[in-house]
């Protein structure tokens, strides 16, 4: 597809979501406009010709961001709650003291196990303590929170899609790191920045191309090269264990990628601490979350030390057909700046 076409294909759709949203905050819009940088795999689906799963949104300013967090969820506030990275500190207040040693992580041993295990409690210290200064996260406040908020967006989709036909942009899913709209939108809360910064944390180069108003379409050589050669470069990521599971996908639909490429990525994966099931949820971030999210509930629920034939225990059980993880009733796949839809 040529370049013109898919700058207009670009504007086109988020001048149709900015419209959405212009409807009840004119000025959350405006703001909005300057601060939006589209990239990933969408892109790359243009360039192939193929279809868009969706279109991954990013913004360069966080309180536009946190703004348009709040846009989203304050009809489900009651269930979900925006954790702001700047307050981190001030959350403090609201955790139990039994947990700060345990969040600057200083192993305690405390009396009352049952305490400790209280499901919301140690969810939102867990939260806390692994929210990042610059970080927008949302947190459910019941254990199976997702499962819920997710019958209720379904429900009320469903309903008003009935009463107005026309229905577009609805938030239909929602994980503590982005938000899925209805119309193949999806806006990333966990990074925010510049071209630079949000690229920075994206694993390989061809799905760094991207979109703003004021820049139109930009590429780069190397992604383009990547995308014509369906080669795989590996840039560095902050999730590479993620990297490797990616991997298979694209191999699979007919990419390659050198001895040298996945070097790099094993090197970082080897230097991260997987025995700490805090390291291990962040580094599966964005794969499926139906059943690496049933795998870290049991390994934070187990009582043995982690060990690779533990794992493979716990891995095998989750992936058995015979169990099924609590999870949503559309299994979707959630996307991070370095894990692409397409």
């Amino acid at each position: 597809m040529q370049r013109k076409t898919i700058e207009k294909i670009l504007s086109t759709k988020l001048k149709d979501w900015l419209s959405s949203i212009e409807k009840t905050d004119k000025e959350l819009a405006l703001d909005l406009k300057d601060n939006i940088l589209l990239s990933g795999g969408s892109i790359l689906s243009l360039f192939l010709q193929k279809e868009v799963n969706d279109y991954d949104i990013y913004i360069n300013d966080m309180d536009v961001l946190l703004r348009l967090t709040n846009h989203y969820i304050k009809a489900y506030e009651n269930s979900i709650r925006v954790l702001d990275g700047r307050l981190h500190h001030s959350y403090y207040d609201e955790i139990h003291p039994m947990y700060i040693d345990h969040m600057n992580g200083t192993k305690v041993d405390y009396d009352n196990e049952e305490e400790l295990k209280e499901a919301n409690k140690g969810a939102f210290a867990c939260a806390v303590r692994n929210l990042k200064p610059d970080q927008i996260k949302l947190f459910f406040h019941s254990k199976d929170g997702g499962n819920t908020i997710s019958k209720v967006l379904k429900k009320d989709y469903e309903k008003k899609k009935k009463e107005n036909k026309d229905l577009k942009y609805f938030p239909i899913f929602f994980s503590p790191n982005a938000i899925t709209l209805s119309d193949k939108i999806q806006i990333v809360l966990r990074f925010h920045g510049d071209n630079e910064a949000i690229h920075k944390t994206f694993d390989f180069i061809h799905a760094t191309n991207y979109f703003t108003f004021k820049e139109g379409l930009v590429t780069n050589t190397r992604a383009l090269e990547s995308i014509i050669t369906k080669q795989l470069f590996y840039q560095g990521s902050l999730y590479p264990l993620t990297s490797i599971i990616r991997m298979k996908k694209f191999i699979n639909r007919g990419w390659s990628i050198s001895a040298g490429e996945i070097l790099k990525i094993l090197y970082q994966v080897s230097v991260l601490n997987l025995n700490d099931p805090d390291v291990l949820e962040e580094q599966l971030i964005g794969v499926d979350i139906a059943y690496f999210g049933a795998l870290i509930e049991l390994i934070r629920e187990g009582q043995t030390e982690m060990s690779s034939e533990y794992l493979n225990n716990l891995i095998d059980r989750v992936f058995n057909d015979d169990f099924e993880p609590i999870t949503l009733e559309n299994e979707h796949v959630i996307s991070i700046p370095n894990n692409e839809t397409n």
